[in-house]
């Protein structure tokens, strides 16, 4: 009788741990959580095309004296993963590496206060004011702050919303859990960098040209840190956001329909389930499509055709598709993937070092697509006569965002706001009548009088006229005023005070004293100023008369 042969094949179910399974709930029922034997959520389509996504690990938070927390968090981000159209796999990241991380750090230590471990219990409202009292006391920024606490609000809001926190008598978290308005005027103290200088701007541009130059020339693919320089050319003509100009496309340029010497470069930004007063592409893409030169769009179409075939080998239409040459951030050695943030940010570093770009004090330049975008917007504003609609429309804003966060005054404006006087070491007539802060060459009819037979009384537009006349005698009232500003700074309203007084102290400063210098009169300057703070004129011992005439 044959042997019969042993079955060696082996059922995969018996392999299986229990403990592995990770299953996730969307409704509103507490449950005991077991603890996962891999706590890793990857955001597959978070950084480059081609790559593996990006991970979020909660395995150092284990063993802290929190699992029940950790778990919670955990199970809810792979809960919210399920549904990345209501929100954006950025922002579900940003929930736990914004606000877990940081919370986390301070559940390690109110675990050592409190000498025993914590659950979803201990999450209560006073948690959250002394947690708050700990961001306060870290050496960060108000708005960095800001974001972390309101990442972690949000995060456990959704927490409670996918069943993984129970709040007693289902409470309205907003009003009668969190604490009202803990970051007041967050926006106000928001300051972004800066638009590029003129002396920036010029360095940046003959340094981009020098490295673009090479690249027409071209016939090979081009590689990331060529595509990043090819990226910075595109965004400081078109002052395009990051994010749009990452997910360029290859049909994004096309025929301009009425201008033969232009090209149209349509790009989408994701605006999540905002109202958007453009137009909308699949209701979750903002359009934007703008006119763009030549050059520009010659960029683009050699961007194109170099790397077609890098493109075809991950199936993208991306524009700036790469193949690795060697392993570095976002993709290994001869991988094909597509610019991210993350490798923009290291070769715009590398972008300025290479041409040593500083600014006017000699430091390492700051740079960013940001910056490009603003010196953009500002240029259009000086361009269009400071016009602050065609601004706003340029940058695809609506409300007053261009003005809140992108326009400053132009070195320009600043001038039309200056001394448009004269200077005048002494009296060349005695025609000339005295006025509180200078003379006037015709205080009835001239540059900024009424002109309607009384006499102009507007001290303050005297700076702003061209019949206003300073002489050396007229610096102990002068300065007599200047004081007089300074001192008043709280009585006169501190945001008044900016508004219409700031500027004479600074065309004092920066005009009057200047010009008095040039004619060999810095010492009488200094002699009359500190007169005029010890014992300042009798008509400006305060600001009571300006006000009278006001």
């Amino acid at each position: 009788m044959a042997r019969q042969r042993k079955k060696l094949s082996i059922n995969k179910d018996k392999l299986k741990k229990t403990s592995a399974v990770e299953s996730t709930t969307d409704t509103a029922q507490n449950r005991e959580i077991v603890r996962p034997i891999n706590p890793v959520v990857n955001y597959p389509n978070i950084g480059s095309k081609g790559g593996n996504g990006s991970n979020v690990n909660f395995t150092r938070f284990y063993g802290k004296g929190y699992d029940d927390i950790t778990n919670r968090v955990y199970y809810t981000a792979k809960a919210l993963l399920k549904n990345t159209d209501a929100l954006s796999e950025e922002t579900q990241k940003g929930y736990f590496k914004n606000g877990f991380f940081h919370f986390a750090e301070y559940l390690t230590l109110f675990r050592y206060s409190a000498g025993e471990d914590l659950t979803q219990d201990d999450i209560t409202p006073e948690l959250i004011e002394q947690y708050l009292l700990h961001l306060r006391g870290c050496e960060l920024g108000y708005n960095t702050l800001k974001g972390y606490y309101t990442h972690l609000k949000s995060m456990l809001i959704h927490m409670r919303d996918k069943g993984y926190w129970s709040v007693i008598d289902d409470i309205n978290l907003n009003s009668d859990f969190f604490p009202k308005s803990p970051f007041p005027n967050s926006s106000k103290r928001a300051k972004g960098e800066k638009p590029l200088t003129p002396h920036e701007k010029r360095q940046v541009v003959v340094a981009l040209k020098q490295a673009i130059k090479p690249i027409y020339q071209k016939t090979e693919p081009l590689t990331g840190y060529q595509l990043t320089l090819c990226l910075l050319a595109v965004a400081i003509q078109t002052g395009i956001n990051t994010s749009p100009l990452l997910n360029m496309t290859t049909d994004s340029l096309t025929d301009h329909p009425l201008k033969d010497c232009r090209k149209l470069l349509t790009v989408f930004k994701k605006r999540g389930n905002s109202t958007q007063l453009h137009n909308l592409r699949k209701s979750q893409e903002l359009e934007v499509v703008q006119g763009i030169k030549l050059d520009v769009a010659y960029l683009i179409e050699a961007i194109i055709e170099r790397n077609s075939q890098v493109r075809k080998s991950i199936d993208s239409d991306l524009l700036f598709v790469y193949e690795s040459r060697i392993a570095h951030i976002g993709a290994e050695r001869g991988t094909a993937s597509s610019l991210a943030e993350r490798l923009l940010r290291y070769n715009i570093k590398k972008f300025i070092k290479e041409y040593d770009l500083r600014d006017e004090d000699g430091r390492t330049m700051k740079l960013n697509v940001s910056r490009f975008r603003k010196t953009f917007i500002n240029g259009i504003y000086e361009l269009s006569g400071e016009s602050l609609l065609i601004a706003a429309r340029q940058a695809k804003h609506s409300g007053t965002g261009t003005l809140d966060h992108y326009l400053q005054a132009p070195e320009q404006s600043k001038r039309n706001l200056g001394l448009m006087g004269e200077i005048r070491v002494k009296e060349l007539t005695c025609a000339e009548p005295s006025v509180p802060v200078g003379h006037c060459k015709d205080p009835k009819n001239g540059d900024k009088a009424p002109k309607n037979g009384s006499f102009c009384n507007d001290f303050l537009g005297c700076f702003r006229c061209k019949s206003f006349v300073i002489t050396g005698d007229d610096l102990y009232k002068l300065f007599s005023f200047y004081w007089a500003i300074i001192r008043s700074r709280d009585e006169f309203g501190r945001k008044d005070w900016k508004r219409h007084l700031k500027n004479v102290l600074r065309i004092v400063d920066e005009e009057v004293v200047p010009e008095f210098a040039k004619l060999g009169q810095l010492q009488r300057v200094e002699t009359e100023k500190e007169r005029a703070r010890s014992n300042p004129h009798p008509y400006w011992q305060n600001l009571d008369m300006l006000k009278v005439t006001q």
